[in-house]
């Protein structure tokens, strides 16, 4: 079952109709977590999936409310040691299994929500260390963990957040035309995944279909060469965008008609000026928490150790930051150049504003932010860079490399 289902959407739509007609909170929370256990259902393929998903649970559980009692670096260490390699082991990453014994993936566990469940169980246990959870029960773990709305693929939520909401299960649509701009983005949702995302998906592989053919043989001019390649070029970001984004408006509308909110993910991506700027508009939820969990813990160990070297490397800490999250995307080769082009192009930017300060000052750089003609050139270059790293996101790295050398073989 995925959210634009016939069964997911009914579903939503009935139980959005009655939900604030049951009696009590208790009552409203029972249901959402059934649904939740009851969406998650349709999603473990085996019980091998039920054994994994459990046992993840349940170590990310202990493990915090161990930290919440004593707060002890070396357990809050190890522990997230242990829960990246478990990632890594079961997610299958090819350039793990180059090093690693093949017994370690020879194994049929299959996580649904992985990638979003690891990013939750590090939330919580880094901030259950540092005092910031507040009460951690069973039942509200299992609801903020299981979130229908938010397990398969974000927005990432973050617990107290969650909490706010799920204690008080009330209303947070605050009239009838409320309501209704919410079932009103759902459809927009449904839409944008349905129809705009398929259609540009359904033109990315037909034009690709056609470069490769071109390549074994068949004849075809440079300018038709050209057009299939940026056809393929530009279709393939506006379907992850489409995708995405609908997928976004489907959830984040459907928690709010249970009482649920969700946070924004998507603002206006394509038209930042650089990758650090885009970070904050594309996958909001995900550059943020990479901002507050890999970046910034990185450039204070930096910091604290060489003060001296902290400002000129930032720009090192950009880079692994966004490497890290272009491999986290999936585990083939693909999404390692996938990261290796973010990281670089976070870097860059970084290191250009340093130029720019260097050689202008603050005053010099606040104009050249300001100059309106600049910043539609770099809004465009942007977005070609945007597209260039998105056009590894396909996992068959060998055919987007091969359309790189049919667009290569024109020059």
């Amino acid at each position: 079952m995925n959210v634009c289902s016939i069964e997911w959407l009914v579903g939503l739509l009935a139980v959005s109709v009655v939900f604030f007609v049951l009696p009590g909170t208790r009552v409203r929370q029972g249901i959402f977590l059934a649904a939740s256990v009851g969406f998650v259902a349709t999603q473990v393929p085996d019980p091998a999936g039920w054994v994994g998903l459990t046992a993840f649970l349940a170590a990310g559980f202990f493990v915090a409310r161990a930290l919440q009692r004593r707060p002890g670096r070396w357990l809050l260490v190890g522990y997230l040691v242990a829960l990246l390699a478990a990632f890594v082991v079961l997610k299958q990453y090819a350039f793990a299994k180059a090093v690693l014994p093949a017994a370690l993936f020879a194994h049929p566990i299959a996580i649904v929500g992985l990638s979003y469940l690891l990013f939750r169980q590090i939330h919580v246990a880094v901030d259950a260390f540092q005092g910031q959870i507040g009460v951690l029960t069973p039942g509200r773990y299992l609801a903020y963990q299981l979130n229908l709305f938010g397990i398969t693929a974000g927005p990432i939520q973050r617990y107290p957040q969650f909490c706010e909401d799920w204690d008080r299960m009330e209303p947070v649509l605050v009239d009838g035309e409320a309501i209704l701009r919410a079932y009103r983005r759902v459809f927009l949702g449904v839409l944008k995944v349905s129809v705009f995302a398929a259609l540009c998906l359904a033109g990315h592989e037909r034009l690709s279909a056609a470069l490769v053919v071109t390549g074994e043989g068949a004849i075809a001019s440079q300018a038709k060469t050209m057009l299939w390649f940026m056809g393929a070029f530009y279709l393939y970001p506006a379907y992850i965008y489409f995708n995405f984004s609908g997928y976004c408006d489907i959830v984040i509308a459907g928690a709010s008609l249970l009482g649920v909110r969700m946070p924004e993910n998507f603002d206006r991506p394509f038209i930042a000026r650089n990758m650090i700027e885009y970070w904050t508009r594309w996958h909001r939820t995900l550059g943020f928490w990479i901002r507050d969990y890999l970046f910034t813990p990185l450039y204070r160990a930096i910091a604290s150790r060489w003060p001296e070297r902290a400002a000129s490397m930032a720009f090192a800490c950009y880079f692994v930051a966004l490497f890290l999250t272009g491999i986290w995307h999936g585990s083939t080769w693909n999404f390692v150049i996938f990261g290796l082009l973010n990281g670089l192009g976070v870097a860059a930017a970084k290191l250009w504003e340093n130029h720019l300060i260097a050689t202008r000052g603050r005053k010099g750089l606040k104009e050249y932010l300001a100059d309106k003609r600049i910043r539609v050139v770099a809004v465009v270059a942007n977005f070609h860079f945007v597209c260039l790293t998105i056009f590894f996101f396909p996992s068959d790295l060998e055919r987007s490399i091969l359309l790189l050398r049919r667009l290569l073989g024109l020059a």
